[in-house]
């Protein structure tokens, strides 16, 4: 058991422990759960999608439970040769930690291990999941709502980088897919054909002009294009037979699927009248994928939005509990999606985050996070846990 309750040691066997997100998860959730049984956590599992989960039981005094969930997949690396050092050895540095998810958010989840289990000794009222969930960065929310389905939890606790401040909500996001056919023609006479390429040209202008909402909170909705695809590619002196483009929207509390779809079909059908246009239609990008385990995924690519009030219990109870951790924290809410779409914004479920680290160190060559903050935020975690288990 040496070594497993030093949150900095635990990252960095994190780290050590690569976790793409489209290449596996194994070895990180193995971490993950050698650390929970090591520290003392009840059935310690892995399920049919390969998160990791542990339970800190409570003393029986309350019913239900609280959920801390955290990520362990990661984005990709890119060229290696411009970090400034092995992006899965963990380095310390001028008070920092680098490499590949110490902030996005294996600091946190070792924060999280490590300051639930201090209630093994002195148990709160009710149960603490500590939840080590899977493909966050293919598809926010899904893994997570797997554990949910198995815990329904009275509160959640997500750990994505706040800066040791506590976020009441986030942005939603919608990955919309436009795809425009086309009639095929040598491409040395355009005139006997319709390329698909040039009304995407167009919706691609139409889009980004279109009215954004925006929250007092969480700031403005987005719309931005990520790919654009034809078919057949390479084109071979040809007019494609159709075009296909995705774009993010970023979206705010409130904004349902069907509301983004109809917005962005009535745009499409308004321009009917433009051959160019003709049968242009819009979707939610549908994602397929296979976990470590061999699961199947199969899941429409859109995450809710959503938000606490200020006054809310859950909100109220995570200041005081930061509070008596020594913290000063701040109401902040995420820019970028999370977990928290499935637990606050699918289920209703009263949900807050805190992490250590900044958003903005998220996906970034030379990820890092302070030393100091993974420790404030186990003390945090721990303080949390205490308090959330009586909402």
């Amino acid at each position: 058991m040496s070594g497993w309750d030093d949150v900095v040691g635990l990252t960095k066997k994190l780290v050590g422990a690569p976790s793409v997100a489209d290449v596996g998860e194994r070895e990180a959730c193995e971490v993950a759960r050698q650390a929970m049984d090591a520290l003392g956590y009840s059935d310690v599992m892995v399920d049919e999608v390969g998160n990791v989960t542990g339970r800190m039981p409570g003393d029986g005094n309350s019913s239900g439970c609280v959920v801390f969930d955290g990520h362990v997949d990661t984005v990709t690396v890119g060229e290696r040769g411009n970090w400034a050092s092995d992006p899965f050895v963990a380095t310390e540095r001028d008070g920092r930690l680098y490499g590949r998810g110490t902030a996005d958010m294996k600091g946190a989840i070792a924060a999280m291990i490590v300051g639930v289990s201090r209630l093994r000794d002195d148990p709160a009222p009710c149960d603490v999941i500590v939840s080590v969930s899977l493909a966050e960065e293919l598809v926010e929310g899904y893994a997570l709502g797997k554990v949910l389905d198995r815990y329904s939890p009275r509160a959640v606790v997500i750990g994505e980088a706040t800066n040791l401040h506590l976020a009441r909500a986030q942005r939603g996001r919608a990955e919309i897919v436009i795809e425009t056919t086309g009639v095929p023609a040598h491409s040395s006479t355009p005139h006997l054909g319709r390329n698909p390429i040039r009304a995407m040209y167009r919706i691609g202008n139409l889009m980004m002009s279109l009215p954004m909402p925006e929250d007092p909170i969480v700031g403005p909705a987005i719309m931005e294009v990520t790919d654009i695809v034809s078919w057949p590619f390479p084109g071979l002196s040809m007019i494609p037979e159709r075009c296909t483009a995705t774009f993010d929207r970023r979206t705010l509390p409130g904004e349902s699927e069907e509301d983004v779809l109809e917005e962005i079909q009535s745009l499409l059908d308004a321009y009917t009248q433009d051959d160019l246009l003709e049968g242009a239609k819009a979707s939610i990008a549908l994602d397929r994928f296979t976990t470590y385990t061999g699961f199947q995924v199969k899941a429409r690519n859109f995450a809710p939005a959503w938000k606490m009030d200020d006054d809310a219990p859950i909100v109220r109870a995570g200041l005081d509990a930061l509070a008596q951790s020594g913290l000063v924290p701040m109401l902040t809410h995420y820019a970028f999606c999370t977990n928290g779409s499935e637990s606050a914004g699918r289920r209703g479920i009263p949900t807050i985050g805190f992490g250590p680290g900044a958003e903005s160190e998220a996906h970034r060559i030379d990820e890092s996070v302070e030393i100091g903050h993974l420790i404030a935020a186990a003390n945090g975690y721990e303080h949390l846990a205490r308090e959330l288990v009586r909402l």
